[in-house]
């Protein structure tokens, strides 16, 4: 049973569901870290931790340089976000250890406005996942070398993968009354034609 100080966190949109995997590596974080780490249930049975944010940093740094365990391969940053939970956003690391052959999911909870350390100075591969991360979600990442978006022009208002964030973008009202769709017929004259599409008669 997945302990209630972390993922029981008055949720009203997700909770974890599936199975709980105790391999080695989470073994070793439940013994040196204890109540910072909590096991989290997995649908798809690959071992996966809640790590409280205090301790996220120290973590990650030991599951890269413990010798037992060496998870050498940061494979994937990502986040997601909840708006009705009370932490908001769900910060997970995907490591795996190409001598070991183990996998493990790493994830940490923060309220909104919060922010996490980088992790760039242990996986430099981070670099770009956590601008990303910046980009498509607004995740803070404090001590990150040049975090900017990477997808999106420096211009870009919002973060396209929060739920509040409209589907067409933007523009979606202005989409959705297809003021930019393509007409099917204009006149020859070019005046007719401006004016046509400023009236938006051509979406009709």
């Amino acid at each position: 049973m997945v302990e209630e100080n972390i993922t029981e966190q008055k949720n009203k949109g997700w909770k974890a569901t599936g199975e709980e995997v105790l391999t080695e590596a989470v073994s070793k974080l439940k013994e040196k870290f204890g109540e910072f780490v909590v096991l989290c249930p997995n649908p798809a049975k690959e071992a996966t931790v809640f790590v409280k944010k205090e301790k996220i940093f120290e973590v990650l740094e030991y599951l890269k340089t413990e010798p037992s365990l060496r998870f050498d391969y940061l494979s994937d940053l990502t986040a997601v976000h909840f708006p009705d939970n009370e932490f908001q956003i769900v910060v997970v690391y995907h490591l795996f250890s190409i001598e070991k052959k183990d996998s493990l999911r790493v994830k940490v909870e923060l309220k909104e406005g919060e922010s996490i350390k980088s992790v760039v100075s242990i996986w430099p591969a981070a670099n770009w996942m956590e601008r990303e991360a910046f980009d498509l979600l607004g995740v803070q990442f404090d001590g990150h070398p040049n975090l900017k978006r990477i997808l999106l022009p420096d211009e870009w208002e919002g973060h396209p993968l929060r739920k509040e964030y409209p589907l067409g973008g933007p523009q979606e009202n202005e989409i959705r009354a297809n003021k930019y769709g393509k007409p099917f017929l204009l006149p020859e004259d070019l005046e007719e034609a401006k004016k046509i599409i400023e009236e938006g008669r051509n979406a009709e």
